[in-house]
């Protein structure tokens, strides 16, 4: 099918390529109106009109075209020619809409018989010079050159969004042609050669029959080492133009963001979760001792433990080398030890398995949450039940650990295979998008290795579910990815419900999940889990098998959300942030969570 072909070489659409069936339309109108043929961003390419510039074909010859500058502010240049009225356009001329500004190459495909010997239209000479006086004056600045129409990316600390994909359908669909062509006349270059050998057999049996052996020798060796070289060379162009081929077979397949949002959000749930911590032995909740707030000092005054006028105050204990909340059963000596948060998650198989964070399914398993402040509390002695003195006769005050694991408390004495503390859910929902109603799931099973865990729902139809594949040896460093998930900083939309319900009127207002979309790049990748040998050391990541990422529109309740690669594959499953004087967040590699659908040793095919 012939066709008219806009090659964009300068500009917001750089690299970028249009087509236009040629008996389909009589012209083609360029600006930055919505309504444009050729449209252009209406803040990047500001030297560009509403209404810049137009290409018609000629009523009398359909494969002859003009170009028109519609009164634009800063002019169309043709070949760098200033465009005064129409002027012919031919196949390979080069179009500017205002001196500077975007640039676009015309063509026609396939190329016209008039065309094979035409003459392009060029000029020597400064871009801007016009035909009837000096260089235009450039009005307004562009992006590129920093002047006041420059905007920074929208948002504060927003990621960026990769451009959009150059490599349009028909385009991949000619590099494929263009290979099997050449493809063919490689074929033919080494069956030609192949004729070239049996001529050149042929020939030496006949000089066999003459006196001069060794040179007709010399001459086959020749032919032969010939042959040789004709063959390398021509397997070296089929390699390559393979390699094109499967190149231009990635491309195709690769997915912008919104096309990865519109086809799996509707997997991409939130977790809504509640536990108490509780004691095997008994089957009790488990508090936080709380003491008096005094002690008796060694001259026999009683005095606060701390000037915060509490009447009571945590207490911790010290367990071999490590900072421990004291624990009791007793109802009445302390807080429950438990949490209540939001994360985000997404289903795996069509029968409703889900894929989160360990420390969002199974938060007991993970640091607890204590509050910096409000928990500061004096060390208790074993021997006294009282508050632990210094060498001055002070009590021993510390703040709560950092990196206590409820489920992990030696208290009990030695921790067994299962654990003498385990948790009560208080509630596991799951909500899916747009849906206010959520399910009850249960826990499933934790990983040993890593922060994430599988919870399932039973629902009464087929779910849709992510594609997962385990990409961590082929994943390289600046990779695009996009996370999705329900993170508390995206702003809540919120529905009311009006009861149809006799026994219950009251008009319900609930919150209507809607997954929010984040891009960004592979920043680094951690492996800890194959220690790397060099020089001798063993090199590995603390962090554990981890990517980082520059993602950084993240936050709190975005835990357990899927990591998407390029192609739409789930390659990682995102679970922290870290903000010093920069942000930037890490993920799971999927293979951790891959290995809780698996039934025996999770670490057997790695």
């Amino acid at each position: 099918m012939e066709r008219v072909i806009l090659r964009h070489l300068k500009g917001s659409k750089a690299s970028q390529l249009e087509e236009f069936p040629l008996q389909q339309f009589a012209e083609l109108t360029i600006g930055r109106d919505p309504n444009s043929t050729i449209r252009f961003d209406p803040e990047k390419d500001d030297l560009v009109g509403r209404q810049h510039a137009r290409i018609s074909k000629d009523p009398a010859d359909p494969y002859r075209f003009k170009l028109a500058d519609l009164n634009s502010r800063n002019g169309t240049f043709l070949n760098k020619l200033r465009v005064v009225g129409e002027m012919p356009l031919q196949p390979g001329d080069v179009i500017q809409l205002g001196a500077g500004g975007p640039e676009l190459q015309f063509d026609i495909d396939p190329l016209p018989a008039a065309y094979v010997k035409a003459t392009r239209l060029g000029v020597a000479g400064p871009v801007g010079a016009t035909v009837q006086g000096p260089a235009e004056t450039r009005v307004g600045a562009t992006l590129e050159s920093g002047g006041p129409s420059a905007r920074p990316a929208a948002g504060s600390g927003a990621g960026s969004i990769p451009p959009a994909n150059s490599i349009g359908k028909a385009t991949v669909e000619r590099m494929i042609g263009e290979t099997k062509t050449k493809s063919n006349r490689n074929n033919m270059l080494v069956g030609a050669a192949a004729l070239v050998m049996v001529i050149a057999a042929a020939a030496y049996a006949k000089m066999n029959t003459d006196d001069s052996s060794r040179e007709n020798e010399q001459r086959l060796a020749f032919v032969q080492d010939s042959m040789t070289k004709a063959q390398s060379a021509a397997k070296g162009e089929l390699d390559s133009l393979g390699r094109a081929l499967n190149r231009a077979g990635e491309l195709s397949k690769q997915m912008q963001p919104s096309e990865i949002a519109a086809k799996f959000s509707s997997a991409v749930v939130q977790v809504d979760f509640s536990w108490k911590l509780t004691y095997a032995g008994t089957g009790g909740q488990v508090y936080h001792t709380r003491i008096a707030n005094r002690y008796k000092g060694r001259d026999g005054r009683v005095r606060p433990i701390m000037d915060n006028g509490r009447q009571t105050i945590p207490a911790y204990v010290q367990v071999g080398n490590d900072i421990e909340p004291a624990l009791t059963l007793d109802v009445n000596a302390g807080v429950p030890i438990g949490s209540a948060g939001r994360g985000s998650g997404f289903v795996v198989t069509s029968n409703g398995f889900i894929i989160t964070n360990r420390h969002v399914a199974y938060a007991w398993q993970s640091w607890y949450d204590f509050d910096s402040e409000e928990d500061v509390g004096p060390i208790i002695d074993p021997r006294t039940g009282g508050p632990l003195l210094d060498a001055n006769g002070q009590p021993s005050l510390t703040r709560p650990p950092q990196q206590w694991i409820p489920s992990e408390t030696k208290q009990a004495g030695p921790k067994g295979d299962i654990g003498d503390f385990q948790a009560r859910m208080e509630y596991l929902m799951v909500r899916f998008p747009k849906d206010p109603t959520p399910f009850e799931a249960s826990n499933v099973r934790p990983s040993q290795r890593h922060d994430v865990a599988l919870i399932k729902v039973d629902a009464p139809s087929t779910l849709p579910y992510v594609n997962m594949v385990d990409t961590y040896d082929k994943t390289a460093q600046g990779d695009a990815v996009t996370v999705m998930g329900y993170p508390g900083v995206s702003n809540e939309v919120v529905t009311l419900i009006k009861s149809r319900d006799m026994f219950n009127r009251e008009t319900q207002q609930r919150v209507l999940p809607m997954p929010t979309l984040s891009t960004g790049n592979i920043g680094k990748i951690l492996r800890a889990a194959d220690a790397e040998v060099r020089d001798g050391f063993f090199t590995f990541a603390l962090q554990g098998d981890t990517y980082q990422l520059t993602i950084n529109s993240t936050g709190g309740g975005n835990s357990g959300g899927p990591m998407f690669d390029a192609s739409g594959s789930v390659i990682g499953i995102y679970f922290a942030g870290k903000r010093t004087d920069a942000q930037i967040s890490f993920s799971i590699p999927i293979r951790y969570g891959m290995e809780l659908l698996r039934v025996g040793d999770p670490t057997a095919s790695k």
